[in-house]
């Protein structure tokens, strides 16, 4: 299965080292003399070019005789083109990579672990937050380091307005709470939507079902990424809490058609008032706090499960890094931009990159809601949200799990499987491609 699925991405990669980047945008420094230039690839698009602008150059000023190329990318075909680069032996020297990518890639040995850089000039692991840095680790090693956080995914950003007219005093603290409250909330007229109390399948991270089985204290994969655990009295428990949510909502198709209407991004169905709850991440921020004059809103943590516990709730998952990949022309030189972009703190480095942006940074010293020595009135409640993260680890074969994740749920809320042999049939399909891979990669 593998080995086939083998040939077809060397395929791609080969039709791809064809085709031209398509819609990159490059910006070199004029007055930059140097020895050695730098290719650096990354998405940070919109009002974010300039201040990657600012850092290369800080960068470029701190370290005479390296010049930069700032590449910005767009997301289409960004690990096609990736991938194409490297089978072409002519990749960037540094990437913006997404860590929900890292398995992959490191088992393949597409990019350069990072250990021996960190050691001998002394970045120690934990000037990271501990879930941040765990999601940079594949078979015992550190292949990319971390920004912006990868954390602070699963924040409940509520309309305080709907809590007070519906009587609802207290932030529900369990997902038995959760219902009750997303029952009052809700409004309609038993089966036509008006308001939704919460979609529980609505997160961000790693998707509703693991994100709900996370918060109820078990893990979907063991930590060596080789056994699949979702088919046990938690996983049911998460599909169940599902099901019954939807159910408060007039059923799965009431639900879906309502969502479908309710708009997205800068006006989407939070600050349309079409839901009272809604599960987003930290970049949420800068949404509502552009409608704070119409929206009054506060944030609170994901409830937990009958299996779960207070202190652990949102789930940490993905979130973006940089990393050196194989055939890169100057890695040592490479690597003083990774660190720059990841662990400078002085300076205009890794955290004020983020400072400008106001996220929670990976970095234990930086403040990521302090900008011009100002510190964000919500950054306090935000990162105590944060702080209530687990690591939710990504699999080698996490696209295919998704789909299969994905489709279990919808047998489920649909009707056509129950919770207990929809949770078995997955974990047996998803054990089945794991298997696969680890038999070719090991």
């Amino acid at each position: 299965m593998f080995k086939k699925s083998t040939l077809l991405l060397f395929a791609v990669v080969m039709l791809m080292s064809m085709l031209p980047l398509s819609m990159s945008v490059s910006a070199q420094n004029p007055d930059c003399e140097g020895d050695v230039t730098l290719t650096y690839w990354h998405h940070w698009g919109g009002n974010r070019i300039p201040l990657q602008e600012h850092q290369v150059a800080a960068f470029e000023d701190a370290h005479p005789g390296i010049c930069v190329d700032n590449v910005f990318l767009p997301w289409d075909n960004r690990l096609q083109n990736l991938l194409a680069a490297i089978a072409a032996g002519n990749p960037p020297d540094v990437t913006m990579f997404g860590r929900q990518d890292l398995p992959f890639f490191a088992a393949t040995e597409s990019i350069i672990p990072l250990d021996d850089y960190m050691a001998a000039d002394g970045v120690d692991p934990a000037i990271f937050h501990a879930s941040e840095f765990a999601g940079t680790q594949f078979n015992g090693k550190t292949w990319i380091l971390p920004l912006p956080g990868g954390g602070a995914y699963n924040i409940v950003w509520y309309n305080a307005d709907h809590f007070a007219e519906a009587g609802i005093e207290e932030f529900p603290q369990t997902w038995d709470e959760m219902l009750e409250a997303a029952e009052a909330l809700r409004l309609g007229d038993g089966s036509f939507l008006e308001r939704i109390g919460l979609n529980a399948q609505s997160t961000s991270g790693p998707g509703a079902f693991l994100t709900w089985l996370n918060a109820n204290g078990q893990d979907w994969i063991s930590a060596d990424l080789r056994t699949i655990t979702i088919n046990n009295e938690a996983g049911v428990q998460a599909l169940e809490f599902m099901q019954a949510m939807a159910e408060i909502n007039y059923g799965i198709e009431e639900v879906n058609a309502f969502w479908e209407m309710a708009g997205e991004f800068d006006q989407g169905p939070l600050i349309q008032g079409l839901v009272s709850m809604e599960i987003n991440g930290s970049w949420t921020l800068f949404q509502v706090e552009s409608h704070a004059d119409s929206l009054n809103y506060e944030i609170a943590p994901i409830p937990f499960g009958p299996n779960g516990s207070a202190d652990r709730r949102g789930s940490a998952h993905g979130g973006w890094g940089y990393m050196i990949p194989k055939n890169a022309a100057h890695p040592d030189e490479a690597w003083k931009l990774v660190k720059w972009l990841t662990a400078e703190v002085e300076g205009d480095g890794a955290c004020w990159f983020i400072q400008q942006q106001q996220r929670p940074s990976p970095l234990v010293e930086c403040n990521g809601y302090e900008k011009d020595g100002v510190v964000h009135p919500r950054a306090e409640a935000l990162l105590g949200v944060a702080a209530l993260d687990n690591l939710v680890p990504v699999s080698p074969v996490q696209p295919e799990a998704s789909q299969i994740i994905n489709r279990m749920v919808e047998d489920v809320l649909f009707g056509d499987s129950s919770a207990e042999d929809a949770l078995a049939s997955a974990e047996g399909e998803i054990q089945g491609l794991l298997d696969a891979f680890w038999e070719e990669y090991s």
